[in-house]
């Protein structure tokens, strides 16, 4: 999978999940700029991701989001693992 493909599907399922406009989506995007990426929203915006991506975070991983940035990462990370490519660097 392409870093440009993980990147415009998380940006989908973030978008989708936190009922947002395509607008207010970027990088910088942290859990306090949205009433609705509240403890409940943070969890169903995971496992939509993991839904998504067919991954799994560890717990560790999980408690480190804080911004769309940071789940770019892990899902970077985490799909490069998957799929033994290159898609994390």
């Amino acid at each position: 999978m392409s870093l440009e493909s993980i990147e415009q599907q998380l940006k989908t399922i973030v978008i989708a999940s936190l009922k947002i406009r395509e607008s207010e989506y970027n990088e910088d995007l942290t859990a306090g700029d949205l009433p609705q990426w509240d403890s409940i929203g943070h969890v169903n915006l995971l496992m939509a991701v993991e839904q998504g991506f067919d991954i799994a975070f560890d717990v560790s991983d999980a408690v480190d989001i804080e911004s769309v940035g940071d789940l770019q990462e892990k899902v970077r990370k985490y799909v490069a693992q998957k799929d033994g490519s290159t898609a994390a660097n």
